[in-house]
């Protein structure tokens, strides 16, 4: 290996020692040193999540790809996952290890996945790839065995690991899955939607003047009617997929449901919110969008916040304050 490249290496650990890095932002250290060391177009981390592999740290190439989540089984990946051990993809176009689709969607034409361990269990892979084929030497592979190590030496030291990685991707105050996941994960099943067919809704849901829950009765309130909420996104039946994204915003992604159905899982929604006392009278709006072959994620969303907007729109007076708040 390269004097220059092997100092770069003790540098990136030094610089983690020296400022007490979390693992967070060790990750995100690591797979940006990757990138650049090997010269490749993107990096990430992808970290084991059942049956998948998420992208859970991105740099370069990779960051629109943030939260994308692939099967385990049947890519390079997975197999690297499987076997423990360092895998190269020369031409993703040739090898049949590979999921075609993916690399396709990615860009990826090489590829190199690293696995990382905890515990003395794999619990994903650091990966390159860039879309010229034959893009990774000898050394590239060298460095990245070097600066996985770096990872795993953290790692052994998060007793907290799975708690960072799921905290991460959860809202801390309802549980439920955050932004960051809801991005790459209605990225995922848009995907999949346009290469399986089959519907796909878009359902985002904004509590009606919810300032006035805090403003009248403190935010301890206001926290307990955002748990009440996400209870109950999270008891519909179905494949609804309940994320919160915002501060009194939340989305399902509602997976094979057509608008028909994703108006109904709505309705449910909105009648059980008015029943259940938790709430503190609270109301909520939905604005509702559906698959259509054109669609990127931003403008499945985009139609959803303009239904969503609509809707606010015609609210009408009676649901602008929580009866719980209303003045005899």
């Amino acid at each position: 290996m390269a004097p220059e490249r092997l100092l770069s290496i003790i540098e990136t650990q030094n610089e983690i020692a020296a400022t007490s890095l979390e693992l967070e932002a060790v990750m995100a250290l690591v797979v940006q040193r990757a990138r650049e060391l090997t010269g490749a177009c993107a990096s990430a981390i992808e970290l084991l999540e059942g049956e998948e592999l998420v992208h859970r740290v991105v740099s370069g190439g990779a960051a629109p790809h943030l939260g994308l989540r692939l099967a385990a089984t049947g890519s390079l990946s997975g197999r690297c996952v499987q076997e423990q051990r360092l895998l190269c993809c020369e031409d993703a176009r040739r090898d049949p290890r590979v999921e075609r689709e993916a690399c396709e969607r990615t860009g990826a034409r090489s590829l190199m996945c690293v696995p990382l361990h905890h515990n003395g269990r794999c619990v994903g892979v650091l990966k390159v790839y860039d879309g010229r084929p034959h893009a990774f030497s000898r050394e590239d592979v060298r460095t990245m065995e070097l600066l996985s190590g770096v990872i795993a030496a953290h790692m052994a030291h998060a007793a907290d690991f799975e708690l960072v990685a799921h905290d991460s991707l959860h809202d801390g105050l309802t549980g439920l899955p955050n932004r960051r996941a809801f991005d790459g994960r209605l990225t995922a099943e848009l995907d999949r939607a346009c290469q399986e067919g089959g519907p796909l809704s878009l359902c985002l849901v904004d509590l009606d003047d919810f300032k006035a829950v805090n403003d009248a009765l403190g935010h301890p309130a206001g926290d307990r009617v955002l748990r009440a909420v996400a209870a109950e996104l999270s008891d519909l039946r179905g494949d609804e997929i309940a994320f919160r994204i915002g501060g009194d915003e939340f989305a399902l992604l509602l997976v094979g449901v057509s608008l028909e159905g994703a108006s109904a899982a709505a309705a449910r929604l909105e009648a059980s919110l008015r029943r259940n006392p938790e709430c503190l009278g609270t109301t909520a709006s939905t604005g509702i969008a559906t698959l259509s072959e054109l669609d990127d994620p931003a403008k499945l969303l985009a139609r959803a916040d303009a239904s969503l907007y609509q809707a606010k729109r015609v609210l009408p007076l009676a649901r602008r304050r929580p009866p719980a708040l209303a003045v005899a």
